[in-house]
């Protein structure tokens, strides 16, 4: 059985597909969620990208499953859920039961391992992008598809079949691209951006390009692999997305099967007070660079405006002018501290 541990957008959009491909699975709540989520008739994704609403019953229902029945996890929670999600799951499992998250950056891969030694933990990269609607009811706003690396076949053949197309993913190569694709999402929450806004709007891609471009030159430092999303080596991205912001849009939402109107869900994050996972995207990147005797400045800077903005203390959604004269105060660059 699968035990896909949390109903937010991606793990109703998860279990939406996989259930109506017939997988036996479970959906893992905590105590809180459970009664709005157990209230549900059945479970619903809208695709704005084409094709009907799928919908199907509600999936079975757990608070803490039966450890001789998981044989796969899918963690699929947000960031400031995470210990809690560990501390439901099984502690007695069998040791060979893979563990794999769905999670932005790779620090949800460190947490797991520390929590479940020994236990197969690997990166699943959701290349799509969903917001909930309400409980068991998503809307995806990209062609839903998902990396998984292809040395892990009984989770690649998990989704065959069930529409979730699967790309074949370079393992933690493939989790620290979507990182730096995804520092995107500082740019768009602060701004109230689409995905389509932050690549073509001069002022927003011109941040975005410096982000990328520092993120990138850390990662090199630090001697860690990385695959962007966008089918194209990211020195050829970055030359669009300087460029040419049409082309960069274009391909990235060809790639990554993007909607006009998609956006990261970081900028509903910050519209409704919630806390942003900030701090593992650009985050991430900042202390990476510390680690390596570097300063990361552009990405730090986004993480401070964007707490600023978590705390209220900054003003949103800024204009892509704020933003530059907001980035622009100091000299940024990667550098030895």
């Amino acid at each position: 059985m699968l035990l896909i541990v949390g109903p937010g957008a991606v793990g109703t959009v998860i279990a939406g597909y996989l259930g109506a491909a017939g997988r036996p699975l479970r959906l893992q709540c905590t105590r809180h969620d459970l009664p709005a989520v157990a209230a549900a008739e059945g479970i619903a994704v809208e695709r704005v990208t084409g094709g009907p609403a799928l919908a199907g019953p509600r999936p079975l229902l757990t608070t803490s499953a039966d450890p001789d029945e998981v044989r796969q996890v899918l963690i699929c929670v947000k960031h400031p859920d995470l210990d809690a999600a560990l501390d439901g799951l099984p502690a007695d499992m069998r040791a060979d039961t893979p563990l794999v998250s769905t999670l932005n950056g790779v620090g949800a891969l460190r947490r797991i391992r520390e929590r479940f030694p020994g236990h197969p933990v690997l990166p699943a990269t959701i290349l799509f992008n969903a917001q909930l609607l309400e409980p068991l009811h998503a809307r995806v706003s990209a062609r839903p598809q998902i990396g998984i690396p292809r040395e892990h076949g009984a989770t690649v053949a998990l989704f065959r079949g069930s529409g979730l197309r699967v790309r074949a993913a370079r393992g933690e190569a493939a989790a620290w691209g979507k990182l730096l694709f995804n520092l995107s999402a500082g740019i768009a929450a602060l701004t109230h951006s689409t995905f389509r806004e932050v690549l073509t709007v001069p002022g927003l891609r011109a941040v975005y390009a410096d982000l990328l471009d520092e993120g990138a030159e850390v990662l090199r430092t630090a001697g860690i692999d990385f695959s962007v999303p966008v089918g194209v080596p990211l020195t050829v991205f970055l030359r669009l997305l300087r460029h040419n912001g049409g082309a960069a849009w274009r391909l990235a939402a060809w790639r990554l099967g993007l909607g006009d109107g998609a956006y990261p869900s970081m900028v509903s994050d910050l519209a409704h007070g919630r806390r942003t996972e900030i701090d593992l995207l650009s985050g991430e990147i900042a202390g990476l660079a510390r680690r390596n005797g570097l300063a990361a400045e552009r990405n730090q800077r986004i993480v401070e405006l964007v707490t600023a903005a978590e705390r209220g203390e900054t003003r949103i959604p800024m204009t892509a002018d704020m933003l530059e004269a907001a980035m622009d105060r100091r000299q940024l660059t990667v550098r030895p501290d």
